[in-house]
């Protein structure tokens, strides 16, 4: 059943239908770093969704490098302390520490008491995920965090339809692996603002697709024409995709860093066009659905938490049974007790 202790308040829902109406006027305008208040949420799910907030702190501190026992900076910077660009480092530092911690941490604490057993760590990572991709989201914080890392959001629908479904083909599958380190190189250069950088990149994991499929060429161009020679694509489609080929050449060759152009020819958009456009023909040259991809990589993560659970409660099942039984008095056996004993 869903977690929904930090469900939206009502005020915030009234909020966000009022956002909504005003966005139908002027746009969404996305934030590069991250407000206060949703640092704080951030907080506040940290302390509901694990027992072992002060761990997660401690090693999101460390990746910040802070080393300041007094202190946890990441918490001060979640709750206001610095400015937006710090507390989205903080907040990536503290996701990234309870992912960590939620698959590797089984170090039991101690209570303290004698009287009382020690706490066993507990981290519902997909109730936190939901609330900062929730608050984060609403905020128009240019960023969520999915499939394993913070990524910029870009356009939602695009990087739902055509992002995530490529990025999740080329991962999953290993014959795309050099295509897969170029379309994630272009992510990062992305996110660092190297603009010309990602465009190269972006165009040079398609051909790196191609070449997985088995087409070589000297350009994207020669390769969509081999493709149809060597009958992995139809006329039909090579129809299709030859103008969008020739914009992904064309847009390498003007304005890539390969290439001698003037600083700021490359613009974020820029950028971002080229990374769906790629994405798209990667998905269309797969022959599958994006919608498959997601949840064939969703299937896939749910049988094997299943098989993760089943192997921990057959783990927990086969200590019970190695732990003998205690004997039984033999007074008891005979029903003697008390006054009965003979001693």
């Amino acid at each position: 059943m869903r977690d929904t202790r930090l469900d939206p308040l009502p005020s915030e829902l009234r909020r966000r239908r009022e956002q909504a109406v005003a966005e139908l006027e002027t746009g969404i305008t996305w934030l590069d770093g991250c407000p206060t208040p949703v640092g704080a949420e951030v907080i506040a799910a940290l302390e509901t969704f694990t027992n072992m907030p002060r761990r997660v702190l401690d090693m999101a501190d460390k990746r910040l490098g802070e080393r300041d026992s007094k202190v946890w900076v990441s918490a001060n910077r979640l709750r206001g302390e610095g400015d937006d660009y710090e507390r989205l480092d903080a907040l990536a530092a503290v996701v990234n520490a309870f992912l960590w911690l939620s698959d590797h941490d089984e170090e039991w604490e101690d209570s303290g008491y004698g009287n009382r057993p020690d706490v066993e760590p507990e981290y519902n990572l997909d109730a936190f995920i939901e609330v900062v991709n929730d608050r984060l989201l609403h905020a128009r914080a240019d960023w969520l965090f999915e499939d394993g890392r913070f990524q910029e959001r870009g356009n939602y629908v695009m990087h739902s339809e055509v992002l995530r479904p490529a990025t999740i083909l080329l991962g999953d599958d290993p014959v795309f692996n050099t295509a897969s380190n170029a379309y994630q190189s272009a992510l990062t250069r992305l996110s660092k603002g190297e603009t010309d950088v990602a465009l190269t990149q972006a165009a040079t994991s398609l051909q790196e697709f191609f070449r997985a499929l088995g087409v070589e060429g000297n350009s994207v161009s020669d390769q969509l024409d081999n493709a149809q020679r060597q009958k992995v694509i139809s006329p039909a489609d090579r129809s299709l995709m030859k103008p969008l080929i020739g914009w992904v050449n064309a847009d390498r060759s003007d304005r890539g860093n390969a290439h001698r152009h003037r600083e700021g020819d490359v613009t974020k958009a820029d950028a971002w066009l080229m990374m769906h456009v790629v994405g798209a023909l990667m998905v269309r040259l797969s022959n599958r659905e994006p919608r498959d991809i997601v949840a064939a990589r969703e299937r896939r993560e749910a049988d094997t938490a299943a098989a993760r659970e089943e192997g921990v409660r057959l783990e927990r099942e086969a200590q019970t049974a190695a732990v003998p039984s205690q004997e039984q008095d033999p007074w008891e056996r005979l029903g003697q007790h008390g006054d009965d004993t003979p001693f």
